[in-house]
């Protein structure tokens, strides 16, 4: 009764603000917390698991109008890939674009662009870079998958306070106004406030204020008014400012969304009639969720189409920019000559060229793709393998019935140890639909020694092998892989090849190895070795969601781990080769999605070399080292970085275990001066066993920046410390 009385006394407060409080008005002052707390948060945080989800599917039309200002501009604002090109001594700029959205259920959002207009020297896609703020779901548990944790998440009350600012409207149709602070300074936390409808807990209108990479934002969103559309944002009013190396530029837009085909789940889960409709049988195919990937039109620049599209009609000042740059551009055709409009064309695209991706698409043979020649994102450092940088193209060709063809060619140099490596892969899937495809592989690997080595090292005992007191004769490597790929079925894939490698000696000397009191011994080795080896290998990921792109199947995620098994057997006397071998490995390994943005990796793995006779290389095929920078999430979890490359080629077996803990807040929480740039920290745990190392362990503590990532981490070798050292990779931008 207390809580009844109270609401009322707010609503009148509001409506008399001059009205004088008694003492049962100071009395509902004194709780209106404990209100807030124990009755509207409680039904508003208890409804959002249901109305999270309950929306299966739909289809809208999205309209999208941005207006920018630019404060400050310089010659580094071209460092930023996909960014607007700019007029000089021009401020004002619009862009006008017209998307088809399809949405289903869980958070699987597929956009294709119909229109797209402005007032830019280039309409690249800059404008693509804000469009995911358009189509938020604000009852999900994160903002921008993984990237901002929701005020409504689950566990939003441990990192956010909620404040009942006032109500509004009549006791049969009360409006809650609630404050939401953050209650630490966090990339991945918001400010804002939101209106809560009384009787259905749901959210009328929401205020949002924080950042993304280098774009500080504020958000409005508007909730439909009718039918289905109350769960769904019907107009989004934000406001940008980016800043970069001096340069600052504003940014205002709004969004209108007009949506049909709404399909809902009802209270017991099930979907609505035309849900179940558009479903399928197979419960993993969520091609319906992939729509519009199938849709090849391409975007219009017509501004006629995007004007009769256009829900709301221009400011004066929007307006006055567009007939500025139509009356401009006239006036630059009728005076410039066309031979240094070309010109001009010509080096801007090559200035494109090195600072952003780039496609070349050539009629009727395909589409050339290759990274910014100027990329931070493909340097590393890491305290094992020192510098290294490289770059990788892609050639895609399409042909008749979605078979198509993919040559990826990549090169690279590791500083530290003054190498080159380069190598091409070719795919071509003639059979789409089961991921059937004729790969071929050349390139060159790291420079290894033989496996007499290891015969030489059993004179070390027990003690750990000293690689700088061994003379080791290293071999370079070129191999060739001529392979098949299949699906069985659903997750399961069988990969078949012929693998051929090339070692050749870099000196021609003697493998000497001294230690201690041992004597000196002497092993003469070819200059060359081949090998021969048929290679089988099975992969099974159990629950593979995937969808049909036309006839191509594309896997998508899983909820189970991967589990892998991989043989390989050489053959002495063919095709020249003089040794033979037999590799088996076998791993597992998964990322879980935990709650908000947490994740949790692991990954183990097994291997050993069963021929023991001949001169053989121990060339893992899991259990290796890549000495060219990869992406932090490929490498970081499942690699030892401070484990000197001589390990990974002195054991006949291995069996190694990675375990990997991401969330905001592990550490950081209490040191105000940094959350405020990190968005994730990471523990990391990896352990090692081979014929030497019993064990290898390795700890590591990480933090992830949208600068840069960065990771410290210690070792321990057979039960004593060994080494500290720290791994440094670029991020700015890498995601572009």
């Amino acid at each position: 009764m207390l809580i009844v009385t109270c609401a009322l006394s707010l609503v009148l407060s509001v409506s008399l603000p001059l009205r004088v409080l008694g003492a049962d008005d100071a009395l509902c002052k004194s709780s209106s917390k404990n209100f807030l707390e124990d009755f509207i948060l409680t039904n508003v945080l208890s409804n959002v698991s249901r109305y999270s989800d309950v929306v299966h599917s739909y289809q809208a039309q999205l309209y999208v109008r941005g207006q920018y200002h630019v404060h400050h501009r310089n010659l580094l604002i071209r460092l930023v890939p996909d960014m607007f090109r700019f007029y000089r001594d021009v401020s004002d700029y619009m862009t006008e674009s017209v998307s088809d959205l399809s949405y289903t259920s869980p958070d699987i959002y597929e956009m294709k662009m119909r229109a797209l207009t402005g007032t830019f020297r280039r309409n690249k896609s800059g404008i693509r870079n804000t469009l995911d703020f358009f189509t938020l779901n604000v009852y999900s548990a994160t903002l921008l998958p993984e990237m901002l944790i929701s005020p409504l998440a689950p566990e939003a009350q441990s990192h956010y306070t909620y404040m009942l600012d006032s109500l509004s409207g009549d006791k049969d149709s009360l409006q809650y106004h609630i404050r939401i602070i953050p209650r630490q300074r966090s990339t991945q936390l918001l400010q804002g406030s939101m209106v809560v409808n009384d009787s259905t807990w749901t959210i009328d209108r929401i205020t949002l204020e924080g950042r993304v990479e280098l774009l500080d934002f504020k958000i409005h969103i508007q909730m439909g008014k009718q039918g289905a559309a109350v769960f769904l944002p019907q107009r989004v009013e934000m406001s940008t400012m980016f800043r970069f190396l001096w340069n600052k530029i504003e940014g205002d837009y709004v969004a209108h969304l007009e949506y049909k085909d709404i399909a809902l789940r009802n209270e017991a889960g099930t979907l609505s009639p035309e849900g179940q409709e558009a479903g399928t049988h197979d419960k993993y195919d969520l091609t319906s969720a992939f729509s519009l990937q199938g849709d090849e039109g391409g975007v219009s620049t017509d501004t006629a189409y995007v004007s009769a599209r256009r829900p709301e009609p221009l400011t004066p000042l929007q307006q006055k920019i567009y007939d500025d740059y139509y009356s401009g551009r006239e006036q630059i055709a009728r005076l410039m000559p066309v031979g240094r409009q070309k010109n001009q064309l010509f080096w801007g695209s090559v200035g494109d060229a090195l600072v952003s991706s780039h496609t070349l698409s050539l009629p009727s043979k395909g589409h050339f793709r290759f990274s910014p020649l100027i990329d931070l994102g493909m340097f590393s450092y890491s305290h094992s393998n020192g510098f290294s940088y490289k770059q990788r193209f892609n050639y895609t060709h399409l042909f008749s019935r979605d078979r198509w063809l993919r040559v990826q060619p990549m090169a690279g140099y590791n500083f530290k140890r003054k190498e080159f490596y380069w190598d091409v892969d070719m795919n071509f899937y003639y059979a789409p639909r089961r991921l059937g495809a004729l790969t071929f592989e050349v390139g060159n690997g790291n420079r290894i020694y033989t496996s007499r080595v290891m015969d030489e090292m059993r004179q070390w005992g027990d003690s750990l092998v000293d690689f700088s007191k061994l003379h080791l004769e290293y071999f370079k490597d070129m191999y060739v892989r001529l392979g098949n790929q299949i699906e069985v079925t659903n997750g399961l894939l069988l990969q078949t090849s012929l693998d051929m490698h090339w070692r050749r000696a870099m000196n021609a000397s003697v493998l000497q190895m001294q230690g201690g009191q041992q004597p000196v011994k002497a092993v003469y080795l070819r200059p060359t070795y081949v090998s021969f080896a048929p290679r089988v290998k099975l992969s099974w990921t159990p629950g593979q969601y995937y969808y049909m792109n036309g006839s191509r199947k594309v896997y998508l995620h899983s909820r189970f781990p991967t589990f892998s098994l991989d043989y390989e057997r050489g053959l002495d006397g063919v095709l020249g080769s003089n040794g033979s071998f037999e590799r088996i490995e076998v791993d597992v390994q998964q990322r879980i999605r935990l709650s908000g943005i947490s994740s949790l990796y692991y990954r183990y793995g097994g291997g050993v070399f069963t021929e023991q006779e001949a001169v053989y290389f121990v060339d893992f095929a899991n259990f290796t080292r890549s000495n060219l920078p990869m992406g932090w999430s490929d490498e970081i979890s499942g690699s030892f970085h401070l484990l000197d490359n001589d390990w990974y080629n002195s054991s006949r077996w291995y069996s190694r275990a990675h375990l990997t803990y991401e969330a905001p807040f592990i550490l950081l929480p209490h040191s105000r001066k940094f959350t405020g740039v990190v968005h994730s920290e990471r523990l990391y745990l990896s352990a090692l066993y081979t014929t030497q190392l019993r064990p290898y362990l390795e700890v590591g503590y990480g933090i992830g920046t949208y600068l840069f990532n960065l990771g410290f981490f210690a070792s321990n070798v057979n039960g004593q410390f060994h080494e500290v050292g720290c791994k440094f990779t670029f991020e700015l931008f890498s995601g572009r």
